[in-house]
C-alpha cells in the first residue's frame, strides 16, 4: 500500500461470523501432493525439515503418514504468486527423498464462483495442457462442499500451465463513484463486446459503476475504467499478463456474460434460502434495466441474492487472531507448548475445530495423551 499509494481493504462480507474486522489479505494457497518413504522422513526429521524448506524457499509441509506404516504423504504448500520457489522446493524435496518426478499433484483452494466460471471449460483446458483436472460439483446447492479444491495432476509443465489458466479464470471487479452529470453510457456497449459485465447503481447524485470479468481480461476492464474516468491513455498502467493466459483468453473468450446469464437462472431457480445463502460473491448478477433504453441491454441492477455471501476462500484463510485465540486456549490446557506447531500449519481457532487424530499427528503431535486432551477440547468446541 505504501509503494502504491492505495488502500487494500478486505471486506466484511468476506469474513467468517464472530471474526473481527481485519485487512490483512491472503493469496490463493496451491499445494503440491508427494508420497515417499516415511522411513527416509523420520531419518531428516520432520521439524529439519519445516524448518529448513520454510526458511529455503518460504513454503509449509504437511506430513500425513500413511496406515501401512511405510510410506507418507506430504502436502508442500505455497501461495501462486510464488509458484516458481514452490515448484524448486518440490524438485528438492523429490530428489531429497529419492522419488520419481514423472508425475505431481497440485490442491488449489479457490471459492465458489471461481469454481462457477471454469466448470465449462474444464475439457478444453485438459485438451490444451494435457493434464488431468477435477472440479467440485457445484450444481446442486443442497450439497456444495464445504471448501473447493481444485486437483490437478500431471507433468510439472503441464500442471504449471493448467493453474495458471484456472488462475486467469479468476473473476476480477473494478468499481468506481461518478457524479451523474460525468458519466457517458456509451462505454456499456463496448463493455459487452469486450465480455465485461457493467453494473450500475445510482444514489441521489452519484453513479458506483462496477465492472467485471475474468482475470486474463484485465486490459479490457482498466481501459474501460479509464474510459469512465475520462483519463487519459497512460501505457503505464497498462497491466502485464503472463504470455501462457493467450491460450485461456482464446479458449473462454466472450463466456464471461453468459456464465453470469447461467448463474442468474440457477439461482432463481432454486428459490429457497438455501439459494439466497449460496449466491455469488463476485460475479453480478444481470437483472431488469434502469439509466435509458440505450443502456438496457447491458445494464445490470443489485439483487437481494448478491448481498450474501457463499462459503468461499475466506472461511480457509488463517487469521492471526484466531491464532491468538487458540494459543490462549492451548495454556488454559496445558499445551502451550504446542502453539508454535499449530502457527507453522496455519491453524487457527476456526481451523483447530474440524482437526481429527491424523490431523495432530500430520503436524507433529506424536504423544498420545496430548492427542487425547486436543480431541477433547475440540469435541467440547463443536457442541
Amino acid at each position: 500500500m505504501k509503494e502504491t499509494g492505495t488502500r487494500i481493504h478486505f471486506p466484511d462480507r468476506n469474513r467468517i461470523v464472530s471474526e473481527l474486522k481485519s485487512n490483512s489479505v491472503a493469496d490463493i494457497p496451491v499445494e503440491f501432493i508427494v508420497d515417499c518413504s516415511l522411513e527416509r522422513i523420520n531419518v531428516i526429521g520432520q521439524s529439519s525439515l519445516l524448518q529448513y524448506f520454510s526458511t529455503t524457499f518460504g513454503v509449509l509441509l504437511r506430513f500425513y503418514p500413511k496406515i501401512d506404516g511405510i510410506y507418507c504423504q506430504v502436502n508442500i504448500r505455497g501461495h501462486q504468486n510464488g509458484i516458481k520457489e514452490l515448484k524448486d522446493s518440490v524438485i528438492y524435496f523429490r530428489r531429497l527423498m529419492h522419488t520419481n518426478l514423472d508425475t505431481v499433484v497440485m490442491k488449489m483452494e479457490t471459492s465458489f464462483d471461481h469454481v462457477w466460471l471454469i466448470r465449462d471449460h474444464i475439457d478444453k483446458i485438459v485438451a490444451a495442457t494435457g493434464a488431468g483436472i477435477r472440479c467440485p460439483d457445484v450444481s446442486v446447492l443442497k450439497e456444495l462442499p464445504k471448501k473447493y479444491c481444485v486437483w490437478i495432476r500431471g507433468s510439472f509443465d503441464q500442471v504449471y500451465l493448467a493453474s495458471s489458466m484456472l488462475h486467469g479464470l479468476l473473476p476480477m471487479q473494478l468499481m468506481v463513484q461518478v457524479p451523474l452529470d460525468r458519466v457517458s453510457c456509451t462505454f456499456l456497449v463496448e463493455a459487452k463486446d469486450v465480455d465485461v459485465l457493467a453494473r450500475l447503481e445510482r444514489s441521489v447524485d452519484t453513479l458506483t459503476i462496477r465492472l467485471t470479468s475474468y482475470e486474463w481480461n484485465a486490459r479490457n476492464l482498466f481501459e474501460l475504467l479509464r474510459r469512465c474516468l475520462d483519463q487519459p491513455n497512460i501505457q503505464v498502467v497498462i497491466p502485464h499478463l503472463p504470455s501462457n493466459w493467450l491460450g485461456i483468453a482464446d479458449i473462454t473468450r466472450n463466456t464471461f456474460i453468459s456464465a453470469s446469464q447461467k448463474l442468474s437462472s440457477f439461482l432463481f431457480s432454486n428459490e429457497s434460502g438455501c439459494a439466497q445463502q449460496f449466491s455469488a460473491m463476485v460475479i453480478d448478477i444481470p437483472q431488469s434495466s434502469g439509466l435509458s433504453d440505450q443502456t438496457s441491454s447491458t445494464t445490470s441492477w443489485s439483487s437481494p441474492l448478491t448481498e450474501s455471501s457463499i462459503p468461499s476462500l475466506a472461511a480457509s484463510r488463517f487469521d492471526r487472531e484466531s491464532s491468538r485465540h487458540l494459543s490462549q486456549l492451548l495454556e488454559t490446557v496445558g499445551l502451550c507448548h504446542y502453539s508454535d506447531l499449530f502457527k507453522q500449519n496455519e491453524v487457527d481457532l476456526a481451523m483447530f475445530t474440524t482437526l481429527k487424530d491424523e490431523d495432530l499427528i500430520s503436524i507433529g503431535i506424536v504423544s498420545f495423551g496430548a492427542r487425547k486432551i486436543l480431541l477433547n477440547v475440540i469435541q467440547e468446541l463443536r457442541r
